[in-house]
This record gives structure tokens, sequence and C-alpha cells, in this order.
């Protein structure tokens, strides 16, 4: 096990991360999972107490062969809900960067040249094309992009796309949103793929990699862009954002398009999942 403070990746612009020391763990067996939990006195029922700050290299490996369900959802959901939380405290900073920048913009404030540098790489990073990244549509569309996802939703997904981190890509690949790579040798050949395609799963070095580019991919790709408008939607009129609400906007995130989305909402119903929504990361220990 080791110890880390998080930073941003190389191609974000938001501050260091200066919350409680991040416990990366490599652990293969549930039972060792547990302990661990155990360790950090990490139970759902608890929750509201804050959770700790742990990144999980892999899923365990015997995690398809538990018996009991109610076991497998528990494990799973206690695995990737703090790295949901570290991942959107990363979004948060890079929305408050956006939200300085603008104040700075609307009081007529010239921005320094390192400012400048920020608001291209968030820019680069979110896929935001202007001749002008300091104009107010520019800026507007960042804003509409640089934010979170609400834990519920991404909980609900990353179950089902994963079979509850049992599934084939989520076991071999760190892959729990069933994300594709068009570089050859980048990932695993799903099994009945079509004659002539060359789409593979793509391979991510930790679960908390697939969580950030799930995340990323959510905010940036123009096939979701519904999505985002309902949640600006919200920011406009100061409601909290509602993953139920949200879900409306990823009926092009699978080929069931309105049958996958009333899935996910009723994933997240009866798991409810929505008791996620307002928890956070302890801030120590």
């Amino acid at each position: 096990m080791l110890c880390l403070l998080l930073a941003s990746c190389s191609d974000s612009a938001a501050p260091i991360y200066q919350g409680s020391e991040i416990q990366i763990l490599d652990i293969r067996r549930t039972i060792d999972l547990e302990t661990e939990f155990k360790r950090f006195s990490y139970r759902l029922d608890t929750i509201d107490q804050g959770v700790p700050a742990l990144i999980l290299q892999s899923l365990p490996k015997d995690l398809p062969d538990l018996g009991s369900n109610r076991e497998k959802k528990n494990i799973f959901f206690k695995s990737i809900l703090p790295m949901i939380l570290l991942a959107n405290g990363e979004i948060r900073r890079e929305r408050e960067l956006v939200i300085e920048l603008k104040s700075k913009i609307d009081n007529d404030q010239p921005l320094a040249e390192e400012q400048l540098q920020k608001l291209s790489t968030l820019a680069k990073r979110y896929q935001v094309k202007s001749a002008a990244l300091s104009s107010p549509q520019a800026i507007a569309e960042l804003l509409s992009r640089v934010d979170i996802i609400p834990p519920e939703l991404a909980m609900a997904q990353a179950a089902n796309e994963s079979a509850w981190g049992t599934s084939r890509f989520s076991q071999l690949a760190n892959n729990l949103f069933g994300e594709w790579t068009f570089t050859p040798g980048t990932g695993i050949i799903p099994e009945g793929r079509p004659d002539g395609a060359t789409y593979e799963i793509r391979r991510f070095d930790s679960i908390y990699d697939s969580i950030r580019s799930y995340l990323l991919n959510l905010n940036s790709h123009y096939a979701y862009q519904e999505l985002r408008q309902f949640r600006a939607a919200a920011r406009a009129a100061d409601e909290p954002l509602d993953g139920i609400k949200l879900a409306e906007g990823l009926f092009r995130y699978s080929i069931r398009g309105e049958e996958y989305v009333k899935d996910l909402q009723t994933l997240i119903q009866q798991n409810r999942l929505t008791r996620f929504a307002g928890v956070s990361l302890r801030t120590s220990g």
C-alpha cells in the first residue's frame, strides 16, 4: 500500500489536491479488501461521516465468484465511490478556476500569460474550440463542460456497464464503462467483433484512470450534449444536480437508447444510490 498526494493529470490546469493522504490499494482478494475497509472504518451506512480517499489499482479478482449479490454490490460500491469523489474533486477545482477567470474577464481585467495558458489547457482538454477563448461564448461553453457527474449516476453506469465489476473488461482491462479505443494493441478485442471492425475495449492502468476517462468523455463528447444542457439548466436555477434527470441525456451511450436510460434510472432507485449524492471525502486520515 502506497501513499501520495494527488495532483491533477498533466493535461489539467487544476490546482494540486490538498486533502487527506490518498491510499493506493493493490489487492487481489475481496477478503483482503474488506480488511482494509474495516481498517479505515469504512461502511456504507456511515458515509455521512466522510469517505476515505482510496484508489484501487484493480477490482478483486474473485469478485465474480461471490455467491451473494448483496455482498458483491456492497464491495463494488465501496470500491468505486471514493474514486468517483476524487475525480469529481479534480473537476470541481478546474471549474473554480474557470469561474475565477470568468470573473476577471467580466470585470475587464486582463488575464496574465499563465492564466491564458491554463485556459488554453482546459479548452483543449474539454474540446472547446474557439478563436477567442476568453470570449463570453467560449467561457460559457467551457463552464457547461467543466462540471461534475453526480455520484449516483456514475455508480449506476459503472454497475450497468461492468456487471458490478465482474465483466471480462472490468477484470482484465480495468474498464468499468465499456470505453473503446481505435489504436490497435492498446485494448482488448471483444468477442464477436464484426469483421472489418478495428475497435478494441480500452485498457486502463487502474480503475481510477477508467473513472477519470469516463467523466471526461461525458463532459466533452458531442453525443452527451443533452446531459450537459440539463446540468447547466440546473446550475442556472441554483438547483442540486439530479442523477436520475441527467440520465436522460445518456440515450446515445448505448444502442438501446431510451431503454438504457430507464435501466440506469431504475438502478439508481432500486439501489438507493441517491444516498451518495451529498457525501464527501474525509478531511483527514
